[in-house]
């Protein structure tokens, strides 16, 4: 196997795609990231009045953000779980409400394997000395 990744780096790729290795640090910032967009729509939720008609606007949009997220994090924590060598259907495991904290936890800290695996090289190789 060769140390370039199969696929484009790209911002689709990272928050969509269910192929490859993402690593720590670009995990946690996604998650923030989603996170962010996320709170961006409840505050203007609450800060429209009820019987607004943007209110039904803001809910839609919160709607859709509630579904690309849950795609995106599922598509982060297989790529995660490729990383750390393990296997993506781990990633059901956010889906479930008593364990999903913890889960996404173990993914943010647990230090990937720092060898060429059946899903591509490790995305920030350490160099050897």
């Amino acid at each position: 196997m060769s140390n370039v990744p199969d696929h484009p780096l790209t911002v689709s790729w990272v928050l969509f795609s269910f192929r490859g290795r993402i690593g720590r640090k670009s995990f946690a910032l996604a998650a923030l990231g989603m996170i962010l967009v996320q709170a961006a729509i409840v505050a203007q939720i609450i800060g429209t009045p009820e019987d607004s008609p943007q209110m039904a606007l803001w809910g839609l949009a919160l709607l859709a953000a509630w579904v690309a997220t849950a795609w995106a994090a599922l598509a982060l924590a297989v790529k995660r779980l490729h990383d750390i060598g393990l296997p993506g259907v781990l990633a059901l495991l956010l889906l479930i409400p008593a364990v999903s904290f913890l889960t996404f936890v173990v993914l943010a800290v647990w230090p990937p394997t720092q060898e060429t695996n059946a899903h591509g090289p490790p995305p920030f190789p350490r160099e050897r000395r």
